[in-house]
């Protein structure tokens, strides 16, 4: 054998032990940031609110800002599927 075919089994122990460390982080940035986005939300909806936009359009608006976090949002960009041609209910 060699060198470099000796060295796969250690290569891919190494990535082994990273990847759960890497997901636990991620997750809790993902976590961190959506929950900044959501106050971030519902100040923009109280100010709207106050400054004289109806409760019902506001509410809208900060969902569509609150939603662009979403797992599915992100993954329905970049993934393929049935959802990119949406049939057409008319």
């Amino acid at each position: 054998m060699t060198d470099r075919e000796d060295d796969l089994p250690k290569r891919v122990a190494v990535v082994m032990v990273a990847i759960p460390g890497m997901v636990l982080k991620t997750g809790f940035v993902y976590l961190r940031t959506k929950r900044r986005a959501r106050r971030a939300a519902r100040g923009v909806m109280k100010g709207m609110v106050k400054n004289g936009v109806p409760r019902e359009i506001a509410k809208e608006l900060s969902f569509q800002y609150d939603d662009g976090l979403r797992v599915r949002t992100f993954v329905r960009t970049f993934v393929p599927g049935p959802w990119m041609n949406p049939p057409d209910r008319s």
